[in-house]
């Protein structure tokens, strides 16, 4: 499938790719990040491994997605995303398989490596690149769809590999996972994907410039500090977020839960970010949104415990978190095309992939350092404030410079 640019189209086909990319983002963000929050905490139990080295081997996944994410945007543009998707889907299934049996470090870290290569093939930079060359006036619905499905794989995958893990262990539970990914994925891209798309048929949005000029201009580097930001806090929290409610006191399914809710509030952000767009611009309500969730790190640190008024005070924080949680994806799939063009966006958007994988990378190995040092998840979740914040700055000032850019 040629990822050439073209209109939107007026038959079922284009929803039909849309809905297939989607119902695979769900299971593949699911099994490949959100699954790993939970089953750190019967690692740890049983490897003895702390929680640094744990984190590292995330980190390790990240920066191997991140190194790929140039290549796969260059075969994306020459190719189509087909057999990339399809196959990704493979390893990420052989992945999970060979994860259910590790027991030494150098071989939890072998495995995360193909696990980076998977995400690379199998996560949102190849769904909107699909997307993207699909849609015009319709892309952020589109985007919203994928992301949609995308949010709720914490709310459905966190939850079931919590139960998997405490019903069967964790080992187990990467079985029946990379049995899900194997018999659901594979065919459904392989039927979803299977036609190509017709060559291009209209000029690309935006200023026409060479991928080189983008990513030297203001407004792209920006828009690179404010997604590399809030990436990097809110992947940190994420991944830490079960670990230090059971370090509280709650029980893993409990945490658990409430951890996987952070996919419904983090759908409704996104919803409500598309849904303002005819009012509101996209940038100003993230900026918003962002502010909020960098002040509301604090709520959990004026707790302590797991008694009532600390669960209250974790739901109100997922419920204010996680509206900002899905923002950087959609972003990602609606404002780089609108300011670059939809013909530069596979290239363009690998190279801010990089930038926003290695963010995903950091977040994880940095609060596992930050945890070390203090035996405390506190600086995480400050540190992911301060992160936030700098997010909803940079954003603005993004806007401004391309304006500016355009009106030269």
């Amino acid at each position: 499938m040629a990822l050439s640019w073209r209109p939107d189209l007026p038959t079922a086909r284009g929803w039909t790719l849309v809905l297939g990319v989607s119902v695979t983002q769900l299971v593949s963000w699911g099994v490949l990040v959100y699954a790993f929050s939970v089953l750190v905490v019967p690692m740890r139990a049983e490897l003895g491994w702390s929680p640094a080295l744990l984190n590292a081997g995330y980190a390790v996944a990240m920066v191997t997605s991140g190194v790929l994410a140039v290549p796969v945007g260059r075969w994306l543009q020459a190719r189509g995303a087909r057999g990339l998707m399809v196959a990704g889907s493979v390893l990420a299934a052989a992945v999970l398989a060979s994860w259910s049996g590790v027991h030494s470090v150098p071989v939890f870290f072998g495995v995360f490596v193909l696990a980076g290569v998977a995400m690379a093939m199998s996560l949102y930079e190849v769904a909107f690149a699909v997307t993207t060359a699909w849609f015009r006036q319709l892309r952020s619905r589109a985007v919203l769809v994928v992301t949609v499905f995308g949010g709720f794989a914490s709310v459905v995958f966190i939850p079931v590999t919590g139960a998997l893990s405490s019903t069967l262990g964790w080992r187990q539970a990467l079985l029946v996972l990379a049995v899900w990914v194997a018999a659901f994925n594979v065919p459904v891209l392989a039927l979803s994907l299977r036609r190509p798309a017709q060559p291009a048929t209209a000029a690309p949005l935006g200023q026409q410039a060479s991928r080189a000029d983008i990513v030297r201009s203001a407004s792209f580097r920006w828009l690179t500090v404010c997604l590399t930001c809030s990436t990097a806090g809110r992947v940190a929290v994420a991944v830490v977020f079960v670990a230090y409610l059971v370090d509280r006191g709650f029980s893993l399914k409990w945490a658990a839960l409430v951890a996987g809710t952070i996919g419904l509030t983090q759908v409704g952000g996104r919803v409500l970010v598309t849904l303002l767009r005819r009012w509101v611009a996209e940038a100003h309500t993230t900026c918003a949104v962002f502010v909020a969730q960098g002040l509301v790190m604090a709520l959990p640190l004026a707790t302590t415990g797991h008694d009532r008024a600390a669960a209250v005070a974790i739901w109100v924080f997922v419920l204010v978190f996680g509206l900002g949680v899905g923002l950087s994806e959609l972003l990602r799939g609606t404002l780089v095309a609108d300011y670059y063009g939809a013909e530069q966006f596979p290239s363009v958007n690998g190279v801010l992939s990089t930038f926003v994988v290695g963010a995903r990378a950091a977040g994880p190995f940095v609060a596992g350092l930050a945890y070390a040092a203090f035996d405390s998840y506190a600086p995480v979740l400050v540190g992911a404030g301060v992160t936030a914040l700098v997010g909803a700055g940079s954003l603005l000032a993004a806007g401004r410079a391309r304006r500016a850019e355009l009106a030269t």
